[in-house]
């Protein structure tokens, strides 16, 4: 059933002259935005930039979906005129009156552009059924057997953090966060926040993060590490992985690489851990495993897999990747973003092929191995 979202969206696309500014209001208009505007840029000497309100209707009650849809096509549209694209949501009075100034191109309402905005929204697929997943590998096991005592970490005075970075400036206060990890208390959750605060920012490494790896891995490997905390380890382990691989063939280029590389340069210590962890902890292994270029899937993934009820798009994806095999990866994956908005906006980013499939696998990763 045609539904109205419930905000609306406004599209600045910033372009470099008048002429790309027209054309991209024209296009704009024809795919039935409600408002459009064009103004010079008065942020630059000669750029100008087009604004257009999407008010919907969309073709069913999916927002996301149709939303994700709009947002790809326009950034197409940006990108092809040689500009920028930003957008903001807001319910559709407010963005009407926050609309930027310029000169009018069209002003219609939701109603005069039903049919069009419909039809044009229309000539994409809509989202398709995304698979059931039955076997609960999200699900946290109990605690069982940890004492939870402190975890020595070894080595961790002998590495000059002063000289390191982190997202505020010198790495000093890295140690006191490694060690807020290892007391194995109830001030774990506050120490991973910490964590990801000053050592991993918003998808940014620092120089200190790749020196921080080898001691989450120590307290993976730790048997008094109360498994809830394994658990989300091997995950944050498998997040900073897929930030920016390391290259197929090469030395890092950034710190984020560097970070991935030295989770690869510790996978045999993760993997030897195989035969005693539960089949939660044992899924993320095998995530991990796929992050290492020319990685081939154990016997053992295999028969993990097997015995996995029902669909993993997860697993299968890493397996692919691990074997090497393209074509399966390729379809995988564009099947993932049929059903799966952040996919297919994952498709549209000028990431290498490596770097976007270990991207796309650890999303659906998240969104299945994960707890809720």
């Amino acid at each position: 059933m045609i539904t109205a979202p419930r905000h609306a969206t406004t599209y600045s696309l910033f372009v470099p002259d008048e002429a790309a500014a027209r054309e991209g209001a024209r296009a704009l208009a024809g795919r039935g935005h409600a408002l459009v505007r064009v103004a010079p840029d008065t942020t630059t000497d000669s750029g100008w930039r087009v604004d257009g309100l999407d008010e919907g209707p969309y073709p069913d009650d999916d927002e996301r979906w149709w939303a994700a849809a709009e947002h790809r096509a326009v950034a197409a549209l940006a990108e092809g005129l040689g500009g920028r694209l930003s957008c903001s949501m807001a319910l559709p009075e407010t963005a009407r009156r926050f609309f930027p100034e310029g000169e009018g191109v069209c002003d219609r309402s939701a109603g005069d552009v039903r049919d069009l905005r419909v039809a044009v929204l229309s000539r994409e697929p809509a989202r398709t059924p995304a698979p059931a997943i039955v076997h609960g590998l999200g699900r946290q096991e109990p605690s069982g057997g940890p004492t939870g005592e402190p975890i020595v970490l070894d080595g961790l005075d002998d590495i000059d953090w002063s000289s390191l970075t982190g997202a505020y400036g010198p790495a000093d206060e890295v140690p006191d966060i490694l060690r807020g990890l290892a007391a194995n208390d109830e001030g774990w959750e506050e120490a991973v926040e910490e964590y990801f605060s000053t050592v991993v920012h918003q998808d940014t490494c620092y120089d200190c993060t790749p020196e921080t790896i080898g001691f989450l891995v120590q307290l993976v490997r730790a048997p008094r590490l109360f498994p809830a905390y394994r658990f989300h380890l091997l995950i944050h382990l498998a997040y900073i992985a897929t930030i920016d691989p390391v290259p197929e063939t090469g030395e890092p280029d950034s710190d984020e690489a560097a970070a991935c590389r030295a989770v690869i340069d510790r996978l045999p210590g993760l993997l030897a851990l195989w035969p005693d962890l539960p089949a939660t902890e044992r899924a993320w292994l095998i995530v991990l495993a796929a992050v290492r270029p020319g990685a081939e899937p154990r016997p053992e993934f295999r028969e993990f897999r097997h015995r996995v009820d029902g669909p993993s798009p997860a697993l299968d994806l890493a397996l692919a990747l691990m074997s090497g095999d393209g074509g399966a990866v390729r379809e995988l994956t564009l099947a993932a973003a049929a059903w799966d908005e952040e996919v297919s906006a994952m498709l549209e980013e000028p990431f290498s092929r490596r770097t976007r499939d270990l991207k796309v696998l650890f999303h659906l990763a998240l969104a299945e191995l994960a707890p809720a």
